[in-house]
């Protein structure tokens, strides 16, 4: 099983989608996570003290913890990652005594739609993700408002993504 974490609505949704619809023609089942539509609440140590870890968080790590591999789609914010990914990754790396257990060792896609190339995101992500022990792929798929999804590109990029988590 992937994860396909979506971190915004609408464009990115859209994205999610497709990919998910073309790893089913490479055989891998996948389930798409919409960040904001978990709307976690926002991390601070005094939260997690006094609430504990919330339950849809320690759900998600489950989920992680099975998972051949993840991919991420994510708009960029200000040249960089949007906030509610930030908000679970911090809290999912709360959860047991390893804060890179979900991350150490999992086979990452990055993509993204994003009003610009979105270069800065994927840079801050594989930066993130590779320091949190992640295999990062080394091409990303990406799409803008003036930039359609190439399918045939994106089909090549997850056909090597689908090699990696088969292996694994």
């Amino acid at each position: 099983m992937v994860l396909i974490f979506v971190s915004s609505l609408n464009e990115n949704v859209k994205l999610a989608n497709k990919i998910q619809i073309q790893l089913k023609e490479n055989s891998i089942e996948s389930k798409i996570v919409n960040l904001v539509e978990m709307n976690l609440p926002m991390y601070d140590t005094n939260k997690e003290q006094n609430d504990g870890i919330p339950p849809k968080a320690l759900d998600l790590g489950e989920e992680m913890k099975s998972a051949s591999g993840y991919v991420f789609v994510a708009p960029e914010y200000n040249f960089n990652v949007p906030p509610v990914l930030v908000n679970m990754i911090a809290w999912v790396s709360r959860i047991g005594d390893d804060f890179r257990e979900l991350f150490s060792s999992k086979i990452i896609q990055l993509a993204t739609h994003s009003g610009s190339n979105g270069i800065d995101l994927l840079n801050s992500m594989r930066n993130q993700f590779t320091k949190l022990g992640s295999i990062v792929m080394p091409r990303e798929i990406i799409t803008s408002y003036t930039s359609a999804l190439r399918e045939d590109s994106s089909k090549e990029i997850l056909k090597q993504f689908t090699t990696f988590i088969k292996d694994k």
